[in-house]
């Protein structure tokens, strides 16, 4: 792990909440020990995830699958719940922070030992929140909750009430794509994997992320 990740990591997990912030839950980073053996699980949410997951309409809570297409366009005022990639960070002066965000497809269904989603999505969008409980990091995965308010210059934009994010160590990435996949070629070209064959990786490693993802130092850190 380069000190790069680390520090972000360790100054992600250390961060303590504030009043009034956007609330969030940080995954716990844990070494991936093979056990010969996969299990397949539905997705479950942590205790401070629940109320939010709650909040969802039944069609909301799968964004993608092999048997229905997802389009994240022309959802004004739907509450959505959507899985994406960090790939910016901005912070206004008085304190609104904007992501930019790298959707991707979530069919329902993870791995028991780690994290999976998609690495086809339905394209960009921002999510924009007061400052955030705890650090968000570049190229981390992320599930933010909260209602679409617009859409401009073909970007959805939610305005978030919560955010459970993934560093790297915690998840991995499958083929699963309803259709054409919509993903940013801007981002794409930073996956050296991306071939259309085998992308997933039950025990990544930073090097996995690296060539699927890119170098987080290439992209926003927090403030």
């Amino acid at each position: 792990m380069t000190p790069l990740v680390r520090t972000a990591l360790l100054f992600a997990l250390l961060s303590s909440p504030s009043f009034g912030q956007t609330p969030m839950d940080v995954q716990p980073v844990k070494k991936l020990v093979p056990t010969g053996t996969l299990g397949t699980c539905g997705y479950q949410p942590v205790e401070k995830e629940a109320p939010f997951y709650n909040k969802l309409d039944v069609k909301e809570r799968v964004t993608g699958s092999m048997f229905e297409a997802y389009d994240i366009h022309k959802r004004k005022n739907h509450y959505v719940s959507w899985f994406a990639v960090v790939r910016g960070i901005s912070t206004a002066g008085d304190g609104t922070t904007t992501l930019l965000l790298e959707h991707k497809f979530f069919d329902g269904m993870t791995d028991c030992h780690i994290m999976l989603v998609s690495q086809s999505g339905g394209g960009d969008f921002n999510a924009v929140g007061g400052k955030f409980e705890i650090p968000l990091i570049p190229l981390s995965l992320v599930r933010v909750y909260g209602r679409v308010s617009a859409e401009k210059d073909g970007l959805p934009q939610v305005n978030v009430e919560y955010v459970r994010m993934w560093p790297w160590l915690t998840f991995t990435f499958t083929y699963l794509s309803p259709g054409k996949d919509h993903s940013n070629p801007r981002w794409q070209k930073y996956c050296k994997i991306c071939d259309g064959t085998r992308i997933y990786d039950p025990y990544p490693d930073e090097n996995y992320y690296l060539n699927v993802l890119g170098d987080p130092k290439d992209f926003s850190t927090p403030d």
